[in-house]
């Protein structure tokens, strides 16, 4: 692979006490009810990187808790951040990744930001197919479900000062996952208005691990109120910023607004969609900061209405029809409540892609052999 450091004894099986975790037994899966929870697959993989910045060779380990140390710059100062991908059966019986080498690339671009060792794209993919492999009777069957993959880096070294960690820790796990949300079926929303998700500046466009836990409360909040999730606004709670940990779009007049900010991710499933509706739907893109009064047809978008559709985008949400939001005491309804057309025909052409039943004319997906 070019960027390793080969070693005679491996690091990261030194560092993860193998067997330490017991595997969810097969036999006990109901894929009909897999849901999004936490199942333990029997092996995780990775590698370690040191002050030099070289990965040793990736290994393929049995599931096991990690050895870190309490000074971990990780646990102290929060320099980690990961990556969620997909492996899913197709209607062929092959499984097939999806943009895998744009995961490995933003994952990249997002190390170089926190200054942790940049895993080479060769050896992200490596990893990620080895452990795939490894774990494939937990596959879901065509239909139930996918293996969610979780690429996570993070800084293990220790350190007291808040400076970047000496030591990278590269791990991959999997699990069996059903749907984050209901599948194609509409959820509801709150426009949050009392709590931010990122700073402006910011670095909410890393896929940071720090950016989830401040969301924990308000979400909490929302889904105890009977919402789905909350809609984050801007630092000025005029645009829109993400549904979550999903990316928001909405269609009106036949066209479709996905809403762009720099302190966003930059979301490949959104990326995915927005090439689906031009280059083979025809339907015109507007990618831009979106204002929550276009989205609720408010001011001076009173005249207009609603959204026709709305929904947000994610490796775990995928298409997620949103029915409704409600902003303070008022709830706008898009669509009358129903999936609306446009949001169909881009889950059917995604879903088509990812499991082999349309062909991949954007060359996205891997076949994992």
């Amino acid at each position: 692979m070019g960027n390793e450091k080969r070693q005679d004894v491996s690091r990261f099986e030194a560092m993860v006490i193998q067997g330490s975790l017991e595997p969810t037994p097969l036999q006990s899966l109901d894929w009909e009810k897999i849901g999004f929870s936490m199942t333990v697959t029997p092996f995780m993989g990775g590698s370690i990187a040191g002050v030099d910045g070289l990965f040793e060779t990736p290994v393929v380990v049995r599931s096991g808790v990690l050895r870190m140390p309490a000074q971990a710059c990780a646990l102290n100062y929060g320099q980690s951040l990961f990556e969620g991908m997909k492996a899913r059966r197709g209607v062929d019986g092959k499984v097939r990744l999806f943009r895998a080498r744009d995961n490995a690339r933003r994952m990249a671009s997002g190390a170089e930001r926190f200054m942790l060792a940049v895993p080479p794209e060769e050896l992200f993919l490596e990893t990620v197919m080895d452990v795939v492999k490894a774990n494939k009777e937990y596959i879901p069957p065509l239909g139930k479900g996918s293996l969610y993959i979780r690429p996570l880096l993070s800084g293990v070294g220790m350190t007291l000062a808040p400076v970047p960690s000496d030591t990278t820790l590269f791990v991959v796990y999997v699990q069996p996952v059903g749907a984050y949300f209901k599948g194609l079926a509409c959820i509801g929303v709150k426009a949050e208005v009392a709590y931010q998700r990122a700073a402006a500046r910011g670095t909410g466009w890393v896929k940071a691990a720090g950016n989830y836990a401040p969301c924990f409360q308000p979400a909490k909040k929302a889904k105890a109120a009977g919402f789905a999730d909350t809609l984050f606004l801007d630092h000025g709670g005029e645009y829109v910023e993400e549904v979550g940990s999903a990316n928001f779009a909405m269609v009106k007049g036949g066209k479709l607004y996905v809403a762009d900010s720099p302190s966003i991710l930059k979301g490949i499933t959104r990326d995915s969609v927005m090439r689906i509706a031009r280059e083979s739907m025809g339907i015109d893109v507007v990618f831009e900061p979106l204002r929550l009064d276009r989205v609720l047809g408010l001011g001076e978008f009173a005249s207009q209405g609603p959204a026709d559709e709305a929904f947000c985008t994610g490796t775990a949400a995928v298409i997620s029809p949103i029915g409704s939001m409600t902003l303070g005491e008022t709830n706008y309804v898009f669509g009358g409540g129903e999936v609306g057309p446009v949001t169909t025909r881009l889950y059917d052409a995604l879903d088509g892609i990812q499991t082999g039943r349309l062909p991949d004319s954007y060359g996205w997906t891997t076949i994992v052999e």
